[in-house]
């Protein structure tokens, strides 16, 4: 009766390599575009508070404050639509070579080790890094509210802290980028050569 219940329940199969890399270059993508948001949110309420505290000063300091509203929405347009377009580029990509991945099995189960690798560091990296910005920007926040505002030292503060917070989030998918890419293509290196050697020893 076991045997014949064993056979009516369909086993689970391992997901293929294609929907593995999707898998993971949506989920890092997914956090990177988060992460994203919510510091680009922290930022902009640590702007605002700067706005606050320049009601009454005079007329530069508020071009100042207005100017750096503009850069501050440059930049996170800017970076949006990086993401996007990185998104989009790492698609295209895989289904360029989604034959030859589809038809990845057995050299595939040693890529797999090391896209789940990347896939996890790439994920603590840019939590790690967008904790730290976070930090970074209640400090400031917390200064401003003791001392007060210091024109320009805190829209220049909320300037570099978002542009030096892009560009390494940018660098970060970069290497991720890298690092699956060369997944990939070593997989597929690895099953022509497999695929090459069985014709060999077919045709000897």
């Amino acid at each position: 009766m076991n045997n014949s219940l064993s056979r009516r329940v369909p086993r689970l199969r391992e997901p293929g390599p294609a929907l593995q890399l999707l898998a993971s270059v949506t989920l890092v993508f997914l956090l990177a575009f988060g992460a994203d948001v919510l510091l680009q949110w922290a930022v902009g309420l640590f702007v605002a508070g700067i706005v606050e505290q320049d009601t009454f000063f005079y007329s530069a300091v508020k071009q100042q404050d207005a100017f750096a509203q503009t850069i501050l929405a440059i930049i996170k347009l800017v970076s949006f639509v990086a993401l996007g377009v990185g998104f989009v580029a790492m698609l295209v990509f895989f289904f360029t070579s989604f034959y030859e991945i589809s038809r990845l099995q057995q050299p595939f189960q040693s890529g797999a080790k090391r896209l789940l690798k990347a896939t996890l560091l790439s994920l603590r990296g840019i939590a790690t890094v967008t904790f730290m910005f976070l930090v970074v920007t209640a400090i400031y926040e917390l200064l401003l509210r003791i001392v007060g505002n210091q024109p320009p030292f805190f829209l220049l503060a909320a300037l570099v802290t978002t542009s030096m917070y892009v560009f390494i989030l940018a660098y970060g998918l970069f290497d991720y980028a890298k690092e699956l890419r060369g997944i990939v293509s070593g997989a597929v290196a690895k099953r022509r050569n497999m695929h090459h050697g069985g014709r060999s020893r077919r045709g000897t």
